[in-house]
């Protein structure tokens, strides 16, 4: 039953999380999410493996955007602009964002997708040591009985 499984239970059937340093070029995000499609976001860790931040795909367009020049100059974009176009490295546009555990049930982790507007978690040890990704479509699989 959905409401009593554990994110434990399913985390990891679909995709290995992508993961890259803080001061990794952003190239090795868009190589990283070239290669493991499936996974919409690169987790951000230190040298221990410790979960630091996220770079999503909207991140990477929104700068594709601007340097293809999609994203026009004007007003508050040419303020965003100036922000963003010219960051290299993953630090710079890496934000935290919120973590499961194995432990969390998987309504839980729901409520946080829906709260944040997310499609995945990142899903941490009890030390904060990433060690999976949970995606949207994990969540459909199990919970896909309920739609009749």
């Amino acid at each position: 039953m959905f409401v009593d499984t554990l994110v434990g239970d399913v985390y990891d059937t679909i995709v290995t999380p992508s993961r890259v340093k803080a001061d990794a070029p952003l190239r090795e995000v868009v190589e990283l999410m070239i290669a493991n499609p499936r996974s919409r976001k690169a987790y951000v860790i230190d040298d221990n493996g410790l979960y630091i931040g996220t770079v999503s795909t909207e991140t990477i367009l929104r700068l594709l955007g601007y340097r293809v020049g999609v994203k026009d100059g004007s007003g508050l974009s040419f303020y965003h602009f100036l922000r963003d176009a010219m960051k290299e490295q993953v630090k710079d546009v890496m934000v935290r964002g919120r973590t499961v555990t194995k432990e969390t049930k998987l309504v839980k982790a729901l409520g946080i997708m829906l709260e944040d507007h997310l499609n995945d978690l990142p899903v941490v040890d009890a030390d904060g040591k990433l060690i999976g990704e949970l995606i949207s479509l994990e969540l459909f699989i199990k919970g896909r009985n309920l739609f009749k």
